[in-house]
């Protein structure tokens, strides 16, 4: 989370006597454009997430205004999307862990559960994050020109007008689709669904990239997916990367993130069949 703490989604945060916390979740899709989007759609899940557990933890005095955090971990159940976005929620953290380790269930209006999400992380209390990120940002930017870069067409994904490509196309014999998020695909205004602090790439661009991959190497666009990831090192924008296929079955598949071939985060997307 960058500085200057400000939460636009999540409010009404209410620790219970048993240390649960609970809290209301927005629904003016003018202010969040991304609450346009189904219930299950990879920003919404992993935008929701991201709000409502930094406003819980920023309620139960685990974070202070001003600190950056960082996601190490996730995973994420699908519940019902028929009922809509999330009006409300309940976070519940571990007390027995030194950093934030938590689960969030996310309901609706009728009080049914669209996601339930489980994270991990770290807070950086104590360094100077701008200062400590410059050298690998200088290293990733001038490591590989982006100019030739070629995005898949809009129409193979199945995508809305105001989504936005971030993959290449896929070559079904080298076994991994390369991506590409920037500061113009990535982040408002050139992108108005994904938010974040425009440092790096960010857990919601992966499980979209994730996601549109899926859909290259399935040939479909209508999967909905629960899953896992792990998150080992920050990913620079402006510098491509690959998503190496490691495990396929008929209901999941998993895939290694690489950026300078360096192994940057593994996800692993599930889907009923």
């Amino acid at each position: 989370m960058p500085p200057s703490y400000s939460n636009p989604y999540a409010s009404d945060f209410t620790i219970r006597p048993d240390g649960l916390v609970t809290f209301t979740c927005s629904q003016d899709a003018d202010t969040l454009p991304w609450l346009t989007l189904s219930p299950h759609h990879p920003v919404v899940v992993q935008t929701q997430a991201f709000w409502t557990a930094v406003g819980a933890s920023m309620t139960l005095g685990g974070m202070e205004d001003g600190q950056w955090s960082a996601l190490t971990w996730a995973a994420w159940e699908l519940g019902d999307a028929s009922g809509g976005q999330a009006t409300h929620g309940e976070y519940r953290p571990d007390q027995t862990s030194e950093n934030p380790s938590y689960e969030l269930v996310l309901f609706n209006e009728a009080s049914k559960a669209t996601v339930t999400f489980r994270g991990r992380g770290v807070i950086f209390r104590n360094r100077n994050f701008e200062k400590w990120r410059e050298g690998s940002k200088t290293e990733a930017h001038a490591a590989t020109p982006t100019s030739d870069f070629i995005y898949t067409e809009h129409t193979a994904l199945g995508l809305r007008k105001d989504e936005r490509v971030l993959v290449a196309p896929y070559d079904l014999q080298s076994g991994y689709v390369e991506a590409l998020v920037t500061p113009e695909n990535g982040f408002p205004p050139g992108n108005p669904l994904i938010g974040g602090s425009g440092d790096h790439v960010n857990s919601t661009h992966f499980h979209e990239i994730a996601r549109q991959a899926l859909f290259l190497i399935k040939e479909r666009n209508d999967i909905d997916t629960s899953g896992e990831m792990s998150l080992k090192r920050y990913v620079e924008l402006g510098t491509p990367l690959r998503l190496n296929i490691r495990n396929e079955a008929k209901d999941s598949m998993t895939f290694e993130l690489q950026q300078l071939n360096k192994t940057c985060a593994e996800i692993t997307l599930r889907w009923q069949v």
